[in-house]
């Protein structure tokens, strides 16, 4: 039995360091090539509240995974008073830096289980 993409999604996620939780669970779709480039598809927009912001996925989600980063991403936004493009997310020992327009927010890698 081959794993769901949810599952796929997941384990790539953790063979690159990066908390499972950052991608909504329920994962209709995934399409990951082994240079990284990858493409998810939800079976809608998902918004959840991380800390102070309020951060919504999808439908579909691109970019590019690497050791302990997520470049180019594309379909993933962040809010805390307007909404803005998540463009990168990269792990910093037990925070991550989410690249958001012109600056940078860290939240801690424990807020995405």
């Amino acid at each position: 039995m081959s794993e769901t993409p949810d599952a796929h999604v997941r384990r790539v996620l953790r063979e690159n360091h990066l908390p499972e939780g950052l991608i909504p669970p329920g994962v209709t779709a995934a399409d990951i090539a082994e240079d990284g480039t990858f493409a998810i598809t939800l079976p809608k927009r998902v918004q959840r509240t991380h800390g102070p912001y309020k951060v919504r996925s999808g439908p579909r989600i691109q970019g590019r995974l690497s050791d302990g980063r997520v470049s180019g991403l594309k379909g993933v936004e962040a809010k805390q008073m307007l909404w803005f493009p998540v463009q990168a997310i990269t792990t910093d020992g037990d925070e991550l830096v989410f690249t958001v327009g012109p600056a940078k927010r860290r939240l801690p890698r424990s807020a995405f289980p």
